[in-house]
């Protein structure tokens, strides 16, 4: 039987305290919260988000007569606790694709955005989660639509697909570059490759997978969680079916190699 869930108050009656998230409700305030917590921001108050909320909760000595839902003191705790992985990663993330991507994951991007800008350079995140809607549009490119062809992976079969991928490219003069320059742009050629360069090194050392070494297909700007045969994208599929087409089992199952 399926569960009805009605819409929840806003973020901003929670920390007034006029109101709390609690099972059962629904919107963008749950998402936010879902998003800080590290679980799959569906907007979805379910029993999975009440557990890791009671688990944040135990590991923060927070409650406040809040167990199990988000009041004031919950949210505020969560903001905190977040604040400085989201406004690392907003350093590369400026269109927002760090919605849907795994917790650990977001960690280590926060932590590439750091070390570049040490480096002086600047990157941005041009693809993170893509639904399986998204990778089958991306897919019919070139083959049932107008462009080139950009990708062999069907919905479910990417690492995009399950937030455990992005692409990352090098920003020049305040424009994204997703090739080596030519023409008019082409004094920026070594600085794009020095930046690209950068990026991949960055990378590797966080124990980040690079889509530089891919055996099948080189794909420089790609950047994933897990190595290329760790939790591969069948397998993921296989675990998102399995469970009712869970997106954090498919979440809690990467735990195990990180």
């Amino acid at each position: 039987m399926s569960t009805t869930f009605v819409e929840a108050p806003s973020l901003d009656d929670v920390r007034a305290g006029t109101a709390k998230l609690e099972t059962g409700q629904q919107g963008n305030a749950v998402a936010h919260v879902q998003l800080l917590l590290g679980v799959f921001d569906d907007g979805k108050f379910g029993r999975h988000t009440s557990e890791t909320v009671v688990a944040f909760q135990q590991s923060q000595s927070v409650s406040a007569g809040e167990e199990g839902k988000v009041g004031s003191a919950t949210l505020a705790a969560l903001e905190a606790a977040n604040a400085p992985i989201l406004n690392s990663l907003s350093k590369i993330d400026k269109r927002n694709k760090k919605i849907h991507l795994h917790l650990a994951f977001r960690r280590k991007l926060a932590a590439l955005a750091d070390a570049l800008t040490g480096r002086g350079m600047d990157a941005l995140i041009t693809d993170g989660f893509r639904s399986f809607a998204e990778q089958d549009a991306l897919f019919d490119q070139g083959r049932n639509k107008p462009g080139d062809i950009v990708t062999n992976s069907r919905g479910g079969q990417s690492n995009h697909n399950y937030g455990l991928a992005v692409d990352v490219y090098p920003v020049l003069e305040g424009q994204v570059l997703t090739d080596k320059p030519k023409g008019a742009k082409k004094h920026l050629a070594p600085r794009f490759e020095e930046i690209q360069q950068a990026i991949i090194a960055e990378v590797e050392g966080l124990g980040l997978t690079s889509g530089v070494h891919f055996h099948n297909l080189v794909d420089t700007p790609h950047v994933q969680l897990l190595g290329e045969n760790i939790l591969n994208p069948k397998a993921s599929l296989k675990i998102f079916r399995d469970n009712g087409n869970s997106f954090d089992a498919v979440w809690n199952e990467a735990k195990r190699f990180l």
